[in-house]
C-alpha cells in the first residue's frame, strides 16, 4: 500500500541500526510516489559497499523499470544537517516543510558485459510427446570478488556469530560478547593453520551446486533406458546474470530457443549444496535438519505440478520436508521473485525454485566446495531428477489453474 502525501516530496528513511538491507525494496514500493528517498544507513555499509558508492560503480537497470526512485544514502550527520536535529529525535511525519535542493549526477549508460546462457537438449523418447519439454535449471554467475582480500577464517568464525545469513544478515558490529566467542573460534582455527586471506567468491553453492546437479541429471538420463528414459524432452539452462537481477533467465524465457508454450514445467536449483547443522548456527531459513528444503512457487500455477513433485519426493529414500514458508504472497523476503524459476512463472509456465537455504557463507568468500554437504546435495538431485521424470513421463502436461499473465514484464508480485 503506497504511503498518502508523500508524492513528489524527499522522504527520509531513519533505520535502526542493524538494519536488514532486504526491507529496502518493499519500503521503495510504499513510497513510490517519492522524488527521492534519502535512506539514513551509509555509517552501516560495509567498507565494498562504500568502495563502489565513491567508485560510481552502483548501476540500475532502467530497461526494467524506467521510473525507477532516486535512492540516496544518507549519514547520521548529513541527515542532521538536513533536518535540523537527530533523526532519532523526530517524530515520524513531523519533519515536513522543508525545501531540500541539490544535484546529483546521473548517467544512462549501456554497458556491455560478455555472458551466454548455456542451453542443452536432450531429445524425449516418445515421437508424440517429445516436442514438448520440461526445463531444468540454475545458474553459473556469481558476485565477483572484493577489492581487498580478508582473512578467511577470520570472516567465518565472525560470520558464524554475528551474520548467520552472510551478506543477507544485517552487517553490524560485534558486541563484546561476540567478540570473545569470535576469538574462541579463531584460536583453535589458528591451531590448525596459518591465516588465509583471499578475495574471490567463488559460489560453490551459490549456485556451483545446481549448475552440477542438473549436470548430473543430464548424464543419468542420457545414459538410461526404458521407463528411465523421459517421454518428453528435456530442456537444461545454466543462466548467467541471475546475481545482477535474473538478467539471464529472463533474457532466455523472451527470447527462447524452444516455443514457450512447449516448456510445460520449470524447476530451478540454487544453493542446494548445504543446509546442515553446521550452516545454520543460530538457526537461519532453516533447522538444519537433513529434511529441510525451501520450495518456491511450486503449486501457484499448477497444483497439479506441485503434487507431482511432492508425490516424487515422498518416495526418496529420506524425504525432504518441503518448506513453503519463503512462497507466502506477500513475504517480505520477496523469494518468489528472486529465482530464476519467476522468468518462467510471469508467462504461465508452472516454476519452482528448490533450495537448502541461505546460511553464513552467503555471497561471501567463503563459499567453497569443501564446506558443500555432498550426500545432500546428492539426494536433492535425484528428487530432482524423479520429479522431473514424472512430469516428462505424464500422459498430460500439468493443468494450469490461473490464467497466463496477461503482462509479463509487469512488476513481480511476491
Amino acid at each position: 500500500m503506497a504511503a498518502p502525501g508523500v508524492a513528489g516530496k524527499f522522504v527520509v528513511l531513519n533505520v535502526p541500526q542493524g538494519f536488514d538491507r532486504r526491507a529496502i525494496g518493499p519500503l521503495l514500493g510504499r513510497y513510490h510516489e517519492a522524488s527521492t528517498i534519502g535512506i539514513v544507513a551509509l555509517d552501516q555499509l560495509g567498507s565494498e559497499q562504500i568502495a563502489r558508492i565513491r567508485e560510481g560503480r552502483p548501476v540500475s537497470d532502467t530497461t526494467r523499470n524506467p521510473r525507477a526512485i532516486a535512492l540516496v544514502w544518507l549519514s547520521r550527520q548529513a541527515a542532521a544537517a538536513l533536518l535540523g536535529k537527530e533523526p532519532a529525535a523526530i517524530a515520524p511525519g513531523s519533519a515536513t516543510g522543508t525545501t531540500v535542493s541539490g544535484q546529483y549526477d546521473f548517467t544512462r549508460t549501456a554497458v556491455a558485459f560478455r555472458a551466454r546462457n548455456v542451453v542443452g537438449i536432450l531429445r524425449g523418447s516418445d515421437p508424440a510427446l517429445r516436442n514438448e519439454y520440461v526445463s531444468l535449471t540454475a545458474h553459473h554467475d556469481h558476485v565477483g570478488f572484493d577489492h581487498h582480500p580478508v582473512d578467511h577464517d577470520s570472516l567465518r568464525a565472525f560470520n558464524r556469530v554475528v551474520r548467520p545469513m552472510g551478506a543477507d544478515s544485517p552487517n553490524r558490529p560485534a558486541t563484546d560478547a561476540e567478540q570473545v566467542r569470535i576469538r574462541a573460534i579463531l584460536d583453535s582455527l589458528r591451531a590448525i593453520r596459518p591465516p588465509r586471506r583471499d578475495s574471490i567468491r567463488n559460489g560453490a553453492d551459490d549456485d556451483g551446486s545446481g549448475t552440477v546437479a542438473i549436470l548430473e541429471i543430464a548424464e543419468a538420463f542420457a545414459t538410461a533406458q526404458g521407463a528411465e528414459r523421459p517421454r518428453r524432452s528435456i530442456l537444461f539452462v545454466s543462466h548467467t546474470g541471475e546475481e545482477a537481477g535474473l538478467l539471464g533467465s529472463r533474457w532466455y524465457s523472451d527470447h527462447p530457443t524452444v516455443p514457450l508454450d512447449s516448456i510445460v514445467g520449470e524447476i530451478d536449483q540454487d544453493m542446494v549444496g548445504r543446509g546442515t547443522a553446521s550452516d545454520f548456527p543460530r538457526g537461519g531459513t532453516g533447522g538444519g535438519s537433513p529434511t529441510y528444503l525451501e520450495v518456491i512457487g511450486a503449486k501457484r500455477i499448477s497444483r497439479e505440478f506441485g503434487e507431482t513433485l511432492e508425490a516424487a519426493n515422498a518416495k526418496q529414500p529420506l524425504p525432504f520436508v518441503f518448506d513453503y514458508t519463503y512462497d507466502a504472497p506477500g513475504h517480505p523476503l520477496q523469494y518468489y521473485c528472486r529465482a530464476d524459476h519467476y522468468s518462467y512463472a510471469r508467462y504461465g509456465i508452472p516454476s519452482v525454485a528448490f533450495s537448502r537455504g541461505e546460511h553464513l557463507d552467503y555471497h561471501q568468500v567463503t563459499d567453497e566446495a569443501q564446506y558443500i554437504s555432498y550426500q545432500d546435495l546428492a539426494r536433492v538431485t535425484r528428487m530432482v531428477h524423479d520429479g522431473a521424470l514424472a512430469v516428462a513421463n505424464a500422459p498430460e502436461r500439468p493443468k494450469r489453474d490461473v490464467p497466463k499473465p496477461t503482462d509479463p514484464h509487469a512488476p513481480c508480485v511476491q
